[in-house]
């Protein structure tokens, strides 16, 4: 199992999000911990360096992985636009 780290920026981004995006989050984080390699759960992003999982509706989860101390570092949550800071 992957131990998951939540950076503040995804923490107040979450707390915005309302309770059917939280839970689908909530899904999304567990399907990310318990994987063998959370790389093939979302795409690269080569432009940022980290990885998308998608969420449905639009939603994304930006996600960086420390593969040395098995730890998934939860950078942002939000709709497509927002999370890669565009308008």
């Amino acid at each position: 199992m992957w131990r998951i780290v939540r950076k503040n920026k995804f923490e107040k981004q979450y707390w915005l999000l309302g309770s059917e995006r939280q839970k689908r989050t909530d899904d999304a984080i567990l399907d990310l911990a318990y994987s063998t390699n959370p790389a093939t759960k979302g795409q690269y992003k080569s432009s940022i360096r980290v990885f998308s999982y998608e969420l449905g509706r639009g939603d994304r989860i930006l996600y960086d992985i420390q593969y040395e101390d098995s730890i998934i570092v939860l950078l942002r949550v939000c709709d497509h636009k927002s999370v890669y800071g565009k308008d």
